[in-house]
């Protein structure tokens, strides 16, 4: 395992695979990720926030925004994530494949820089989980798949069309099937921590 080759609560600004990408490989214990939905909106930053002024739009395309480079080291190196990648494309839309894509080159990344005893934590909703799951047991391993979280919030009623749309899910993951991992979190009462010798 390396030694990280940034400072602790470095707070970095931009796209996370260029940063990722210049971060020394099994050199960080704990990822916490919350990406984009694939919502199909746009989004601003709140006026109040860190990162106001901040927008972006999350839709995806596959002719606009997946990178052949991408596409090409998958299918080369990894050839069951690019099964999970074009089946989200075939049995969803291409826009469901592009989101899967780019989620996908970050999340190998995110998987390199991880410790073997490391764990990942990724925020999604309903809109993809099931894809984002798939995705996630080819890059780090369905037997390393440990829990996922189900968060409920309050806002979000029923309506004579569907159920009350009131959760997001939380995919948690050890990189190596064992070792140590913890996360404290708090959304109402839910705090987890655990260790393995």
């Amino acid at each position: 395992m390396a030694e990280p080759n940034w400072k602790n609560r470095t707070l970095f600004h931009g796209d996370n695979l260029r940063f990722l990408r210049a971060m020394n490989s099994e050199s960080v214990d704990l990822i916490a990720t919350d990406p984009p939905f694939n919502k199909n909106r746009d989004f601003h930053a709140t006026p109040d926030s860190l990162a106001k002024g901040a927008k972006f739009q999350d839709r995806w395309s596959w002719e606009k925004d997946v990178h052949e480079e991408w596409v090409d080291e998958i299918k080369d190196d990894y050839p069951r994530l690019m099964e999970a990648i074009e089946s989200a494309r075939y049995a969803h839309s291409d826009g469901m494949g592009a989101y899967m894509c780019f989620m996908a080159v970050r999340l190998l990344a995110m998987r390199r820089v991880l410790k073997p005893t490391g764990s990942i934590y990724l925020h999604c909703d309903p809109t993809a989980s099931h894809y984002l799951k798939a995705v996630m047991d080819a890059v780090f391993g369905w037997k390393n798949f440990q829990n996922e979280i189900v968060w409920c919030y309050g806002s979000g009623g029923a309506s004579k069309r569907h159920y009350s749309r009131k959760h997001d899910a939380i995919l948690f993951y050890a990189a190596g099937g064992g070792g140590i991992y913890s996360m404290l979190m708090t959304c109402g009462s839910l705090t987890h921590r655990r260790t393995n010798p």
